[in-house]
């Protein structure tokens, strides 16, 4: 197992800002689909979920809001930003990046290094390793952003998608401190498998006017081909089998367990799921578990941070956290809150 530890760094601050626009899901499951969904959306764990409204909205507008809080309200100078690191799988462009945008938005320095990291469910986790690093080695704050606007892909006609996802942005800023607890890594990649979430707009196919139509599909999805794809079934099995084994070791490793944290931060993929994966590592899911899916939806890599920001308010040390899903991968972390400013959630006109 490959591990990277971290020393020296501490998250200082972290907010997040999502459309003011809620979608009551029970609402939206009776007009879109004629079966009762009762007891799917039980499992799912969303009563409702924030979704914008406006054509032009993007990830852009949360994330640059929540990241204008904390230099408007968290002691950071922007100054004394390094990098700007950006996680989506949705940008404004596929060219120039976001986080070049971001930068010039939020009137950075020039001298900040900017980087995109594309990747959905686990990109936080990766998001937070990469800014831990350049935040270690130049010494500087880093700035990660990390959103998505997955209304823009997903079909509304879609079971397996339509009452699950959200849109929503975050900003988190790490900061070198030497006498902060070490942060410990580990990451799963398995590329075989990456045909369970799709969203196949890309080079791979160039976009095609009947892209664009929407039809039933083998599974039974009403969608577009440019919309996201998920096979429920398949992620479901490497979520509950595959992620605990690499979870368990890790804590193995760190010679850990579960009843040694404080929190349990995971991906808001689907409750039911979620519950079993945390009694799969040691966790209680009543206690240890905080859950932001009811109000919010799964948010893609976003929902790791957002759960943070609107779940975590009272001060909170030792946390164990897991991305995991598309890819198929995970990102997996031991890491200290301690000393977070959290600025909670911002709604937003959008």
């Amino acid at each position: 197992m490959n591990i990277s530890t971290i020393k020296g760094v501490r998250m200082e601050a972290i907010a997040a800002c999502v459309p003011e626009n809620k979608v009551d899901n029970l609402e939206f499951a009776r007009s879109h689909f004629e079966e009762d969904m009762t007891s799917t959306l039980k499992a799912l764990g969303v009563l409702e979920r924030h979704v914008a409204v406006k054509e032009e909205t993007t990830s852009m507008d949360m994330c640059v809001a929540a990241a204008e809080k904390i230099f408007a309200e968290g002691g950071v100078k922007k100054e004394d930003i390094g990098a700007v690191i950006y996680v989506t799988l949705t940008p404004d462009f596929l060219m120039p990046n976001n986080s070049t945008y971001a930068q010039h938005l939020l009137g950075l320095g020039k001298d900040v290094a900017t980087l995109d990291i594309n990747h959905a469910c686990p990109g936080y986790v990766f998001g937070l390793w990469n800014a831990a690093l350049i935040a270690q080695n130049m010494q500087k704050k880093v700035l990660l952003l990390d959103g998505d606007i997955n209304s823009k892909y997903v079909s509304q006609w879609d079971k397996s998608t339509a009452l699950l996802f959200g849109d929503a942005g975050t900003a988190t800023v790490v900061t070198p401190d030497a006498s902060a607890p070490d942060w410990h890594f580990t990451f799963m990649s398995d590329g075989s498998n990456r045909d369970a979430i799709t969203v196949k707009l890309g080079m791979r196919y160039p976009l095609k006017k009947e892209y664009l139509d929407y039809q039933v599909w083998e599974d039974g999805g009403k969608r577009r081909f440019i919309d996201m794809y998920m096979n429920g079934r398949a992620v479901f099995d490497y979520v509950v089998d595959v992620v605990p084994e690499i979870a368990n070791a890790f804590m193995d490793e760190l010679e850990t367990s579960g009843e040694e944290y404080d929190k349990l931060v995971l991906h808001q993929a689907n409750h039911f799921m979620l519950k079993k994966l945390a009694k799969a590592i040691g966790f209680d899911h009543k206690t240890q578990m905080p859950v932001c899916m009811n109000k919010y939806g799964n948010t893609s890599s976003v929902s790791i941070p957002m759960t943070i920001s609107s779940e975590l308010s009272e001060p909170v040390n030792h946390i164990f956290m897991i991305g995991m899903g598309a890819g198929l991968a995970s990102g997996i972390a031991d890491i200290s809150l301690k000393g977070l400013k959290n600025f909670g959630v911002i709604e937003k006109d959008l």
